[in-house]
């Protein structure tokens, strides 16, 4: 007593008062905070060291809280020096504590003042400190109170009550944060993120988004409402994280990437961890809190009751355990949750090839052989389904360690309860573990199938959108839903249904375990000991029981996700495994200075397009000086592209060497188009200069196309510019490169898709010696002989080999020269006639007048030393595809249940409800019928018949487990899987069946998210959501009822409980809904800008832009994320109050059960029976809220769906009672009566009031500027688009009135725009294997590729890559012409049929053509103007109108006429 002079001692409890003893409270309280503080504050102290200055303004605030702190100070030291003058003794810790607690004081006033130059955010430990303190206070202040000290010293009780009102000011002061300063808003150094300013009381209860939910609860949200992402979880930051992790992880020899993963982010979700232990701990505290509240129950049944106060503190005690648990089981969800998104986003994300290999960025960098194996689908899918997978593993996948670990505690506190009984328990735990392992086993199979299978589809879906204009042109779409249905059907769903199945038969494994444990726990405990199994052993044990059936249950779902998360991680790692582009495939130096310096230098070069080795190009030697264009001709699949490709250094060398010196710009053979405008396009990523952006639309005439497009340069042209013509697009892409202002220019063939005499134009105006290129190294692949004579340099390739080459004036000179002989065979004329058409005007593009005003704009002379374009800053992208998209509004409309329902049957759903309802109800029998047993073996004091009331009780939990089995087998076999077939035909047919104008206007990226992440969602997440739901919601009302028929007035509490239960659920769901719509819509531009990169992944390497597309790809996965994440964080918002409404009703439960038993009303098994329940509300309350935001938010996937299920189809295939006869057409009389059309609503007139009549088997050439009309009249022959005005007939029928797969399969075309699909040769010829082999090669035969398909493994059933890869441009053609030799028709359309071909190729097809379709109708649209001068007559477009249509000998006799001056300009005319 000599330390602590008071009587009552250390205590801490007080023998007299409820409350601690004045030694524990004024010493050990103190001692603790004011040491605590001292350590802690250092640590502080060094954060705020490293933090940069503020400068931020002192405030009002800022001298309260500085002024408070002497003053509390002074406050305890009087205090101390009262209490002091009453003791004797000189060693009073009193004195000593508080002295230590004034000292801590002080440095909290150190800590203020450095903190508000700091940082925004008050210290988390001070403010700690300070909630403790008053705490503390408010304690030591109700044992004054008690004790009446003011009694003894008037000046101590004074000084403390002042002292204690300072405390709690300081307390509020401190929470204010203070605004920022003038130099972090200028400096932009302040993270705007609500989270970043909050501090740790609102990050612990999730407050600070409470601004955010009122505001998304009164406000539809949109992009622009949703808040900032922290900055440390910022796409670049965690990449960089992740870019160090793996590379550390690459120099192993089988590289893992969980381990990586867990490298880069173990430490957030370490804390995560503790954090969990910790919550399970708190768990399982309430079983034994459980038991104190049974045994003080029991003692009023003997002579000695505890008072009621103990009743009550045990229910205080119950309500802060089970808050606490609550609150640190939400910081834990928020942080793997958290860490998910971190995960997702690096793996999403881009990263440079050298820096390391994430999704987005490693697509960017992978060699020809790994893009062969590893499809854009494929890569689609990884990051669409895959990487998602590791997030949902994230959340459920700390079962694997705090599964195990509850099981121990669960085990650990039943061995306290009934001793050694429970290693019964124990081999029952280990059955059950066992049998899941096995299921896991299975399902880890069943779910590389499933991944395997899915990415075929993904593959298939994304080539038939992509294709769709080729697939509608054949009228194919039958043959592809049924090639895309085979696979969902017959494999997909059919595989998915087997892991429904073990998904069930896990589900009933949890169910039956913890009846299993507690029958043979039981029967051990009453078999081997003579203990009576009372009720303060049952009902204990009842809940540890609960509590282990969560990690039993959660085991299967677990185990069906780590096994997903497990095939993802594998798929994810081969991935990022795989060969990249050769590193030192080109050497790259500095620009060369000299005129006659080699810029492009390829010495013995060999080079191979895979791993295996397969040739591509061998014993190259090339150079070109600067200043020279150099020209490589070949036939088709000579290589000419390879070439290229090898100098941009995506092909393999074997040996020799690459070097280019400067910068490059290239021009791929099919021209990659963003979408995005005209002039972002050009300028692509460049700096405006308006002077040179004129001369370039100029010198690749489009200015005439500027004035037809809606809003010129600034139209957007959609996915692929699928707005543009095939030669807008080539002059836009051949646009961009010469704006670059590069030294060396890589060209395949862009003059392929312009006309002869816009061809001419390019010459004269880029290429030629007096272009805008002159100067400018220049590599160029080419059919058109027309440019031969503007070559410096000309070269011959022959499968793969140099076989000829030298300068224009050598070959020329060399009659004997291959070259000579190609160039006087096709062009003689071209090159007789190019000097003296050489000043001739273009007759369809821009006047004289128009180029003198452009000249006088931009300053009449080209300059021709071109600076090179300066990089523009980064901006953030349009978002033009969530612009876009239409989403629903407010919460998912009842039609969306009533439409997923029944296409899932509603009465198998119903069937459902029973057995879930079954089961509900026997498993409340089951521990009713235990209370009873408990009962009696209570009343008996031993325990009577147990074989019965074992039996009984063990029947129950089986009929429960069965119910459950049947239940889940009937969800996921014949409701979820019904429904997802249902509504993924219905949207594929919808779709499919859509018309061209709804692909012209909608992103590919947007639709594949529908048949990728809704649809995934649709077959998995939404049978697990609903079997959730459902449970959920009957285990509350089962609680709820027995709770209130045990306790009757808990009635009263349930209306405020509803009450506050429902605001927080409506104020949730309505934020959340929108959440998950911005996040749903967000994605689409994320997977539309991955599709785009890789379709032009070559041209973003050749641009270096490698840089820029990774920045705007973490532009978009940021946005997704700044959706994300709220919606993560508001589903803790929720948890927290609902677990603390959760918390209440144990604390009413336990209070109420209290108040009963003294007043006699209730017994001890009752009590028990509530409470048991009272303990699975806490988290089922909040698990309704979860899961009914669950089951919206997935239901959000079939809101999507069904939106593209409803979506206008063009006409029917087949109209039965207007169908034609069988051989039409007989004849191919073609007729335009007044015609016109349009692309869509909204748009400009097309095709104006065009009227032709071409008669059976006539020749018709079509030719006109680009954009003039050309491949419109085909369109509208084959009803891609439909007439506003006017009609077609052929054979007199109305084609208008036809059913278009009468009319499409009738007619025969060659595209401009040539496709393969994945597949195989034969698929590609014939998909509805309608011909023989015999008549297959015939075809392949006339169309010149029968001896390059014999040459290919497997011949006929040749692998077709993705989207034909594996074959040229050309090649495509010309399979093209294939099918079209297959198609018996009288009418055949050629748009640009040889535009891709090499002109020995084209003359021989031409030949081809003129012997096979002689008898046909044909209309031939062509760019070489040879190829349809001996048709019989020629229709000459412009704007859309027929400006001549006649004989093309009539037509050149009138030298006035449009085809004679385009016939003089394209040197076909003299």
């Amino acid at each position: 007593m000599v330390l602590c002079p008071d009587p009552e001692g250390w205590g801490p409890m007080s023998p007299v008062y409820y409350n601690f003893t004045p030694c524990f409270a004024d010493v050990v309280l103190q001692l603790v905070l004011g040491l605590g503080l001292l350590v802690l504050s250092p640590i502080e102290l060094r954060g705020l060291s490293k933090s940069p200055a503020a400068l931020s303004p002192t405030n009002s605030w800022f001298y309260i809280k500085l002024g408070l702190v002497p003053f509390i100070c002074f406050c305890n030291v009087v205090y101390i020096t009262s209490v002091k003058s009453l003791s004797s003794s000189w060693v009073d810790l009193r004195a000593w504590a508080t002295l230590i607690y004034v000292a801590a004081v002080g440095m909290t006033g150190y800590v203020h003042y450095g903190e508000h130059f700091r940082v925004r955010v008050p210290s988390a430990i001070v403010l700690v400190f300070w909630l403790l303190s008053v705490l503390t206070g408010l304690l030591r202040f109700y044992s004054q109170i008690q004790m009446r000290t003011w009694v003894k010293s008037k000046m101590s009780f004074a000084a403390f009550s002042i002292s204690l009102l300072a405390t709690i000011a300081q307390f509020f002061v401190a929470l204010i944060p203070r605004p920022p300063s003038q130099y972090e808003s200028l400096s932009g150094v302040i993270d705007n993120s609500p989270e970043s300013s909050a501090n740790i009381f609102s990050r612990v209860t999730f407050s600070y988004l409470t601004a955010f939910m009122k505001f998304g609860y009164e406000n539809y949200l949109t992009e622009d409402s949703l808040p900032e992402l922290p900055a440390g979880s910022r796409t670049h930051k965690t990449c960089e994280e992740f870019k160090i992790a793996w590379q550390a992880e690459k120099q192993r020899p089988l590289p893992s990437l969980p381990r990586a993963l867990f490298r880069c982010f173990r430490v957030p979700y370490l804390i995560g961890v503790v954090f969990k232990l910790s919550s399970d701990v708190l768990a399982f505290t309430l079983p034994n809190l459980l038991r104190q509240l049974v045994l003080f129950i029991n003692s009023y049944n003997s002579d000695k009751p505890v008072p009621i106060s103990g009743g009550i503190l045990i229910a205080i005690g119950m309500f802060m355990c089970s808050f606490l648990q609550s609150l640190l089981q939400q910081q834990y969800m928020q942080r793997v949750l958290r860490m998910g998104m971190h995960m997702k986003s690096s793996l999403t994300s881009s990263i440079y090839h050298k820096l390391t290999s994430s999704i987005y960025h490693k697509a960017l960098v992978l060699s020809s052989d790994s893009r062969s194996t590893k499809s854009t689908g494929d890569i689609l899918n990884l990051m669409s389904v895959d990487v998602q997978r590791l997030l949902d593993i994230t959340q459920a996948g700390q079962a694997l360690w705090s599964g195990p670990f509850q099981i121990l505690l669960c085990l650990y506190n039943l061995h306290a309860l009934v001793g050694n009984s429970m290693w019964a328990g124990v081999a029952v735990t280990l059955c059950a573990i066992l049998l899941n392992a096995y299921i896991a086993r299975r399902q880890r199979r069943l779910q590389k199938t499933q991944m395997m299978v899915k990415d075929k589809r993904t593959r298939l879906t994304r080539e038939f959108l992509t294709s769709i204009k080729s697939i509608k042109l054949y009228a194919w779409e039958d043959s592809f839903i049924t090639r895309l249905n085979k696979i969902r059907n017959d494999r997909e769903l059919t595989n998915l249904s087997k892991k429904g199945v073990y998904s069930a038969i896990a589900n009933f494994i949890g169910s039956c375990a913890p009846f299993f444990v507690s029958c043979s726990t039981f029967a051990a405990f009453i078999w081997t000991t003579s203990r009576t199994l009372s009720t303060d052993l049952v009902f204990p044990a009842l809940a540890l029981f609960n509590l282990l059936s969560n990690p039993l249950a959660q085991i299967p779902t677990v185990i069906t996700q780590l096994v997903e998360a497990s095939v993802s991680t594998s798929r994810l790692r081969d991935f990022l495994i795989l060969s990249e582009l050769q590193a030192d495939a080109v050497t790259r130096l500095d620009a060369a200075m000299v005129a006659s310096q080699p810029v492009v230098t390829i010495s013995n070069g060999n080079f191979v397009w895979d791993e295996i080795g397969l040739p591509a190009l061998r014993n190259i030697n090339f150079v070109v000086r600067k200043g020279q264009l150099a020209c490589i001709i070949g036939a088709v699949g000579s290589a000419k592209s390879a070439m290229l490709q090898a100098i941009l250094g995506d092909l393999d060398r074997t040996s020799g060497s690459v070097t280019v010196r400067g910068q490059i710009a290239y021009c791929a053979q099919v021209p990659w188009i963003m979408n995005a405008t005209v002039k972002e396009n050009i300028l692509f990523g460049k700096r405006f200069d308006a002077g040179f952006y004129e001369k370039t639309v100029h010198a690749c005439a489009l200015l005439e196309d500027f004035d037809a497009l809606p809003y010129g340069d600034n139209t957007i042209v959609g996915e692929k510019g699928i707005s543009l013509s095939g030669g807008q697009k080539a002059r836009v892409a051949l646009a961009r490169a010469v704006y670059t202002r590069a030294d060396v220019y890589i060209l395949d063939d862009p003059l392929s898709a312009v006309d002869q005499h816009v061809g001419r134009h390019l010459i004269d105006n880029v290429l030629g010696r007096q272009g805008l290129l002159a100067g400018k190294t220049k590599v160029m692949a080419t059919n058109a002989i027309s440019v031969l004579s503007q070559a410096d340099n000309i070269t011959l390739l022959r499968e793969g080999e140099v076989v000829e080459t030298g300068l224009f004036r050598e070959v020329m000179d060399k009659p004997n020269s291959e070259i000579y002989q190609l160039i006087k065979m096709f062009a003689t004329e071209q090159l007789d006639t190019w000097e003296k058409t050489e000043d001739e005007k273009d007759p369809l593009a821009t006047t004289a007048d128009e180029e003198d005003n452009f000249e006088h704009h931009t300053g009449n002379k080209v300059d021709r030393s071109l600076r090179r374009a300066s990089t523009a800053s980064f901006n953030v992208p349009a978002l033009v595809d969530a612009n876009n998209e239409h989403t629903e509004k407010g919460q998912v409309k009842f039609g969306v249940y009533k439409d997923y329902v029944q296409a899932a049957n509603i009465y198998i759903v119903l069937l459902f409800v029973l057995l879930m309802i079954s089961s509900n109800i026997m498993s409340v029998g089951g521990n009713v019928w235990l209370k009873h047993w408990s009962d009696i073996n209570t009343q008996h004091g031993s325990n009577p018949d147990t074989g019965r009331y074992l039996a009984i009780y063990l029947i129950f939990g089986v009929t429960t487990a069965f119910l459950t089995l049947f239940s889940t087998i009937v969800l996921w076999i014949f409701c979820s899987i019904e429904a997802a077939k249902k509504l993924h035909d219905q949207m594929l047919r919808h779709v499919i069946h859509s018309p061209m104008s709804f692909f012209d206007t909608t992103p590919i990226g947007r639709v594949i998210n529908r048949f990728t992440t809704d649809i995934d969602r649709v077959d998995e997440a939404l049978p697990r959501v609903f079997t959730g739901f459902f449970s959920v919601i009957f285990n509350v009302l089962s609680s709820l009822l027995v709770i209130s028929f045990v306790n009757p007035p808990f009635l009263l509490f349930i209306i405020p409980l509803a009450v506050l239960y429902v605001y927080y659920q409506k104020f949730y769901l309505r934020t959340s809904r929108e959440l998950k719509r911005l996040e749903s819509v967000s994605r689409s531009p994320l997977f539309a800008h991955f599709q785009e990169s890789l379709n032009g992944v070559s041209t973003i390497r050749a641009y270096s832009q490698i840089r820029r597309f990774n920045w705007i790809n973490d532009y978009h996965i940021d946005f997704n994320n700044k959706a994300y994440y709220p919606s993560m964080i508001a589903r803790r918002w929720l948890s927290m109050r609902l677990d603390f409404l959760g918390s209440c009703v144990i604390f009413l439960t336990a209070l109420l059960s209290v108040l009963g038993i003294v007043s006699g009303r209730l017994s001890s098994g009752l009590i028990g029976l509530t409470m048991s329940y009272s303990f699975q509300v806490t988290s089922a309350l909040s698990g309704i809220v979860r899961m009914t935001a669950q089951v919206e938010i997935s239901t959000v996937s079939v809101e999507r769906i069904l939106e593209y299920c409803r979506l206008p189809c063009e006409a029917p295939g087949v109209i039965d009672n207007n169908r034609p006869p069988a051989d039409w057409p007989a004849e191919g009389s073609v007729q335009f009566h007044d015609y016109s059309t349009r692309y869509r609503i909204g748009l400009d007139l097309v095709l104006k009031g065009i009227n032709l009549h071409i008669k059976s088997g006539e020749k018709v050439g079509v030719v006109g500027r680009t954009g003039a009309g050309k491949s419109s009249l085909t369109l509208g022959l084959f009803r891609m688009i439909e007439p506003v005005g006017g009609f077609i007939s052929i054979d007199g029928i109305n084609t208008s009135k036809l059913g278009l797969k009468d009319l499409r399969q009738r007619l025969a075309i060659i595209p401009q725009d040539s496709h393969a699909f994945e597949g195989t040769v034969r698929e590609n010829l014939d998909p509805s294997s309608k011909h023989t082999d015999a008549e297959l090669w015939h075809v392949l035969e006339l169309s010149h590729m029968k001896i390059h398909i014999q040459g290919l493994e497997g011949r006929l059933d040749a692998k077709v890559n993705d989207c034909g890869s594996n074959f040229s441009v050309g090649q495509r053609q010309l399979m093209s012409l294939a099918r079209a030799l297959l198609t018996s028709s009288k009418v055949l359309v050629m748009d640009e049929a040889t535009a891709a071909v090499d002109v020995e190729t084209d003359q021989i097809i031409q030949e081809t053509i003129r012997k096979e379709f002689k008898d046909r109708t044909i209309f031939t649209i062509a760019h070489r103007l040879n190829t349809i001068i001996d048709s019989d007559r020629i229709v000459v477009l412009a704007a859309g109108k027929v400006m001549e249509f006649d004989a093309p000998k009539k037509l050149l006799e009138d030298k006035s006429s449009l085809f004679y001056a385009l016939c003089k300009q394209g040197g076909v005319a003299e």
